[in-house]
């Protein structure tokens, strides 16, 4: 797996965002994601949903529940993967 320092700085928002929410649907996230100064980056709710599927599958995050109805994420919540 790789370090989190060798992530951009939108997976680290991201990554960093989720740890003091413990979890987040794509939506809360992108929300808190524009309240967040370190990135000047304008990012749509669907590219953080793309970069939630790109962190779980690098094992950094996981889906707590199933990937929503007709692509629809609005019930999809993700959290940092823990070791268990």
């Amino acid at each position: 797996m790789e370090t989190p320092k060798s992530l951009d700085t939108i997976d680290q928002s991201i990554l960093r965002i989720l740890s003091v929410y413990e979890q987040l649907t794509p939506l809360q996230l992108w929300y808190e994601f524009g309240e967040d100064d370190t990135v000047k980056e304008r990012v749509t709710e669907g590219e953080i949903l793309s970069r939630l599927e790109s962190l779980a599958a690098r094992g950094f995050v996981e889906r707590l529940t199933s990937e929503g109805v007709d692509g629809n994420s609005a019930a999809t919540i993700y959290r940092i993967k823990t070791g268990k």
